[in-house]
């Protein structure tokens, strides 16, 4: 944001009072710059560890004691190595991390064989060489097919800067790091490692909110992910400065990794998130449509908005309230002339099925009279200078002090200071400006690398905690949710975060442009988030900064509508982003599009579910449903649902078409019910109304009838629909809320389709005691050319089933297994076109 831009956008949201608080925190930082300012850094040479001297044996792996240095390999499993470097000793004591949860592992049994250039460590999943003269690293697979191998290896300059260095193999492709405004394969590229707010990003701007230095490396040998564990201002090079070399580098702390090698993406991110944590299941109703803009002005706004949806029919389960809900922007506040009631709005929006999510950012204005503010003063919870006086910078309220969420006392003291906003009914959080962000003259930046952070106990400035600062803000309001709403499942949305951040909330891609390259955007860093182990987000539909039109909001509905989060959000200024602001047709359209989310809700929330069982992305990009072709490895403008719905949005202006390709395999377009081959490329019709949308044959989708919001209407019957084929879905089912399946009140449902010559067989059998409320089933088999001779529920003959336009019908109790036989054809044994 240029200066002259940010001084208006700032006057007109917070007045002349607000210039003048930035003026004044500016001479303050000023005085404090010229006091503690950060020297010049040097650049020394880098400095290597050289040659293995000594080799030592212990229970978990080995030490090296190298000409400059000492080095230790941990197993933490058998697809899994830690590596960590000392300078200053031979003793390697236990790690802080905030980002490893998991820090208690099994031993691993490893084979060694020590030759005399290198070690060959073998484990049952890998082979690692480590060279002596001088010391490097490199990982292979049991059949001896290289994974990935050390370039110029560990560096370090005396100042304190640590690196790596890898080589990139000729046909890696390079996925990760969080949220980037890039295409999906990030190779060539080079990116900071330090969490910003950069108000109005574009193509290309970095750093963003969100830095996750976590790596995932795809190549035709396998699949590898590169865990570098500093959270100090550093940079991610993918051969940028020099093509076949894959560079991490911090300017302080441990230099500590971890490397983790496997079968596909999904056995990485598994041990990737075992160690880093993994998302908690959200409340159905999170998954449902959400609506917010920055900020709807008043309550009676909020209502009047909340009565479009229901008079229009279309489905809505979230309204958000941004910062203006506060009185004059202070968190754990709201305004008593413009919300002057919060208790009854939300109580009003609840018995019309919504939920509420406030906006809280981390900046406590200097106010004596405010008891907010005094309880932080009283209990020492603020970022301090090296002077020992409160941090004192400019946020939205003015002038304020910022909690310091690396001192556990602050993080008990936020999550205390959220009781009166929890206790009139908001069901969740949306932690802001937490990278942290600070308003200046000159746009929006972060505190002083000089700033002083308890780090635990242990001490530390902003350089080493300025990454985790958003992070350890949302599990602060996390704490804060299960301590004022016990019992229930929590939605808590953080905007800054770190690698581990997915276990304290969800996320968003940030303030995106309303144009046709945030549409294809918001795909690419969707994706690459759920590669970096943070796959619960999505984007501002519609755009955050400008005004979409009826054409592009419709569009991105259409593309967000099975991404994980599904929220229309613009900012202060802008035109209105409802589904019906736009008129007709748009409106028609945008509400078939939200239904459909609704219709497939239930196999959305079964692949989010697998997501916080097994740590797989829950939307994921094409290549990884056909992980041989490497052509697939750069395609970003579609996009997999778990592994069954394949979505191919229409991404361009005017467009009423696209090209697809469909993955090997059997596929159906979910609105023709035509049966397509895959392994090829095909044209698709698109008109505005049609978002292209493919089902993989053998799938069972289950589909909801018509609702406004989640669990508005108890179902006896579910409804199941079948794609003939052979494959077998998995599905998810408990109560949508509460906390009863951590007790084991949930099941896994599998349902498997496949042909036995002229029968097709469908079994479903149940893992689990969750009952739900359907007693029967509605089974909906798609693409019979003609009658069945015979269908068979659990042996017996169906006393009635319906056939018609090549759909079958049936309704039975739950089954376990339906065979539906036809007439024989001389196509049996080989299946050509159609599977039958």
């Amino acid at each position: 944001m240029a200066n002259k831009d940010a001084l208006q956008f700032y006057l007109n949201l917070g007045g002349k009072q607000l210039i003048d608080d930035i003026k004044t925190s500016a001479r303050e930082i000023e005085r404090y710059n010229q006091r503690f300012g950060a020297q010049k850094l040097r650049t020394s040479a880098w400095q290597t560890v050289g040659a293995v001297r000594r080799i030592t044996a212990y229970e978990r792996g080995l030490r090296f004691a190298c000409e400059r240095g000492w080095v230790e390999i941990q197993w933490i499993a058998a697809d899994c190595l830690r590596v960590r470097l000392r300078l200053d000793s031979g003793e390697f004591p236990a790690p802080f991390s905030y980002a490893v949860c998991k820090t208690e592992w099994p031993i691993v049994p490893i084979e060694v064989v020590e030759g005399p250039e290198a070690l060959e460590v073998r484990s049952e999943a890998m082979v690692c060489r480590i060279g002596k003269q001088p010391f490097r690293i490199g990982i292979e697979t049991l059949a001896g097919d290289l994974i990935c191998v050390d370039q110029r290896g560990m560096r370090w300059q005396p100042e304190g800067a640590v690196a790596l260095s890898m080589a990139l193999l000729p046909d890696e492709a390079c996925y990760g790091l969080g949220e980037r405004a890039q295409s999906l394969n990030l190779r060539g590229k080079r990116f900071t490692l330090w969490n910003a707010d950069p108000w109005a990003y574009k193509r290309g701007t970095d750093p963003l909110y969100y830095s996750i230095p976590f790596y995932l490396g795809v190549h035709n040998n396998g699949v590898y992910g590169l865990f570098w564990d500093n959270p100090s201002r550093g940079i991610a090079d993918l051969g940028a400065k020099t093509a076949g070399e894959l560079i991490f580098a911090g300017e302080h702390g441990e230099l500590r990794y971890y490397l983790f090698v496997g079968r596909d993406v999904n056995s990485i991110l598994a041990r990737y998130t075992e160690l880093t944590g993994r998302i908690n299941l959200p409340p159905l109703w999170a998954l449902g449509y959400q609506q917010s803009r920055f900020s709807y002005a008043s309550q009676d706004a909020l209502l009047k908005i909340a009565s479009e949806f229901r008079e229009r029919n279309i489905p809505c389960d979230v309204l958000g309230l941004d910062i203006h809900y506060m009185d004059n922007f202070r968190p754990f506040t709201w305004s008593r002339e413009r919300f002057a009631n919060l208790r009854q709005l939300v109580s009003t929006l609840h018995s019309k099925g919504f939920k509420v999510v406030a906006a809280l950012n981390p900046g406590i204005k200097i106010d004596p009279q405010d008891t907010v503010y005094r309880s932080g003063v009283e209990r020492d919870v603020f970022l301090k200078y090296p002077d020992g006086e409160p941090v004192s910078a400019a946020s939205w309220a003015g002038i304020c002090h910022f909690p310091d969420f690396t001192l556990e006392s602050a993080r008990l003291w936020w999550a205390e200071q959220a009781k009166d906003l929890l206790d009139v009914g908001v069901d969740g959080l949306c932690n802001l400006m937490g990278e942290p962000s600070v308003l200046t003259e000159k746009g929006i930046q972060s505190l002083p690398d000089y700033v002083l952070h308890d780090g635990e106990g242990t001490g530390s400035d902003h350089r080493d905690s300025h990454n985790v600062y958003g992070m350890l803000m949302g599990e602060a309001s996390l704490a804060a949710l299960e301590k004022h709403r016990p019992g229930t499942r929590q939605w808590n949305v953080l905007r800054s975060g770190f690698a581990g951040a997915q276990r304290y909330g969800a996320s968003w891609t940030g303030a995106s442009a309303s144009d046709w390259d945030h549409l294809r955007l918001s795909l690419s860093m969707t994706l690459n988030m759920g590669l970096s182990g943070a796959p619960i987000t999505g984007p501002d539909i519609g755009g955050f900064h400008g005004n979409a039109d009826g054409e592009l909001f419709t569009r991105w509905l259409q593309a967000a509508c099975l991404l994980p989060v599904f929220r229309a959000h613009t900012s202060i200024g802008t035109l209105q982003h409802e589904p019906w602001a736009f008129g007709q047709p748009y409106e028609v359209i945008n509400r078939v599009t939200i239904q459909l989310r609704y219709r497939l809700l239930p196999y959305l929330y079964s692949v989010v579910a697998q997501c916080k069982e097994f740590g797989w992305p829950i939307v994921r990009p094409l290549f990884m449903a056909e992980p041989d072709n490497p052509d697939l490895r750069s395609v970003d403008d579609c996009y997999m649902l778990g592994d069954v719905l394949l979505v191919a949005p229409v991404l361009e202006r005017g467009a009423v078409g696209r090209s697809v390709y469909l993955p090997l395999g059997q596929w159906y377009d979910y609105w023709t019910n035509e049966f397509l081959e895959g392994g090829q490329t095909i044209d698709v019709t698109a008109p505005l109304e049609r978002l292209p949308l493919f089902v993989r044959a053998g799938a069972a989708l289950p589909v909801l009838p018509e609702m406004q919001y989640t669990n508005q209407k108890s179902l006896n019957t579910l409804a199941l629909r079948v794609y003939p084929g052979n494959f077998e879905t998995v599905l998810y089912e408990d109560k949508g809320d509460g906390l009863d399946y951590e007790q084991g009140d949930y099941r896994w449902v599998y349902v498997t389709c496949g042909w036995e010559e002229s029968r097709l067989v469908i079994d479903r059998r149940v893992a689990g005691r969750y009952q739900p409320d359907y007693t029967k089933i509605k089974l909906e088999v798609i693409g019979f050319d003609e009658e069945p001779m015979e269908v068979r529920v659990d042996r017996q003959g169906a006393p009635l089933w319906f056939y018609d336009d090549e759909l079958l019908e049936l309704t039975a109790d739950p089954f376990k297994r339906v065979e539906i036989r036809r007439k024989p054809r001389p196509t049996d044994r080989t299946i050509l076109r159609r599977p039958w």
